[in-house]
Order: C-alpha cells, then sequence, then structure tokens
C-alpha cells in the first residue's frame, strides 16, 4: 500500500516539474531574448566610439603627416605662388587717373 502512495506522490511530484521546467524554459527563453535586445542598443554607442575613435586616429595619422612635412608643403606652395607671379608678368590694369574725361 505504501508503495502505491509513494508511487502516486512521485507522479505528482513529476507532473509538477515538467510544468514548472515548460514555465521556466519559457521565462528562461524570454529573458534571454530581452537581453540580447538591450545588448543590441547598448552595443550601438560602443560602436559609434570606436567608429570616432578610429576616425580621430586616421585624421590624427593625417595631421601628423602634414605636419612632418609642412616645410615641403609650404615650398611647393611657394614655389606655385612664384610661378604665378612670374607668368602673369608686370601686366597691370591701365590706369584712367591721369585721363580726362568729358
Amino acid at each position: 500500500m505504501t508503495s502505491i502512495i509513494t508511487s502516486i506522490k512521485d507522479l505528482i511530484t513529476s507532473v509538477f516539474e515538467v510544468i514548472f521546467s515548460v514555465f521556466k524554459s519559457a521565462i528562461d527563453t524570454v529573458s534571454s531574448l530581452l537581453y540580447a535586445v538591450f545588448d543590441f542598443f547598448a552595443g550601438i554607442p560602443i560602436m559609434i566610439g570606436h567608429m570616432v575613435k578610429g576616425s580621430l586616429e586616421a585624421a590624427g595619422g593625417v595631421g601628423s603627416f602634414v605636419a612632418g612635412n609642412i616645410v615641403i608643403i609650404s615650398l611647393v606652395v611657394l614655389g606655385s605662388f612664384g610661378y604665378m607671379a612670374y607668368v602673369r608678368g608686370d601686366k597691370r590694369p591701365a590706369s584712367t587717373a591721369s585721363k580726362k574725361l568729358r
């Protein structure tokens, strides 16, 4: 008789364990989904931060390149200015200050 009572008790316990495990699995699935959504939106600022950092490092690399070659760049600019002045020559606009107008 006690074995029948023990068996019924084990059956009821197993049914409740199955029901609770189904609910626990559903809750775990929903919480995992919520964590994934939260991590996705939390990752966006991190991604933007990495993108800005990389862009600034690239711009810093270009800036250091320009600063390192400032002498060469200034010589090129001065040479271009001198060439433009040479090509233009002494061509000046005509002066009308000495002419009399009627």
